[in-house]
């Protein structure tokens, strides 16, 4: 797949009704895994919608960033970072939309995500992520993501931290090696 037609942006308040339309897909997506076993959990996604768009500061430079990817002039996907300790930052809602995945839009995501942190001052970057996202976790992994035990910050509910997955890459430098 060609990337040239991609570019990664920072979000700007224009776009805060794809970001919320980007964000219910992701949300409805993860929902349908989350009401069967063996979580049985309903995700109230107007709430969870309005917690994100309430808290929009913690995603905003120095303290964090929301990314979106553009593709042929249309936003297809997004990811945020913020920072959660003063050396670390952490990943969080990537989603690409479905017909666009598997077409390296998600890796250019994971670069930035780094490269930013990197620039705030973190040398490690965390995730936590719903079991059935099997292919990210995989983008992860390559990333040089590894899998660790749950972190202080995880801000899911408890009921649904026990079988989370939960990862972490150390930074070394501004290419994220």
């Amino acid at each position: 797949m060609n990337n040239t037609n991609v570019k990664i942006i920072s979000y700007k308040d224009d776009y805060k009704v794809t970001l919320k339309n980007l964000l219910r897909e992701y949300l409805e997506y993860t929902a349908r895994f989350l009401i069967e076993e063996p979580w049985k959990f309903s995700v109230d996604i107007e709430k969870e919608l309005a917690k994100t768009f309430n808290n929009l500061d913690q995603f905003k430079a120095p303290k964090g960033e929301i990314f979106l990817v553009i593709f042929d002039q249309k936003v297809v996907g997004t990811a945020s970072i913020k920072m959660i300790r003063s050396n670390a930052s952490e990943l969080k809602r990537m989603y690409i939309e479905p017909r666009y995945q598997r077409q390296k839009k998600g890796q250019l995501l994971i670069e930035n995500a780094i490269e930013k942190s990197f620039h705030f001052g973190a040398t490690e970057i965390y995730l936590e992520s719903p079991p059935p996202l099997k292919p990210a976790h995989k983008l992860y992994l390559k990333n040089g993501f590894e899998l660790i035990n749950e972190y202080p910050e995880v801000s899911i509910p408890h009921e649904l931290r026990f079988n989370w997955v939960y990862m972490k890459r150390s930074i070394f430098n501004i290419k994220g090696q």
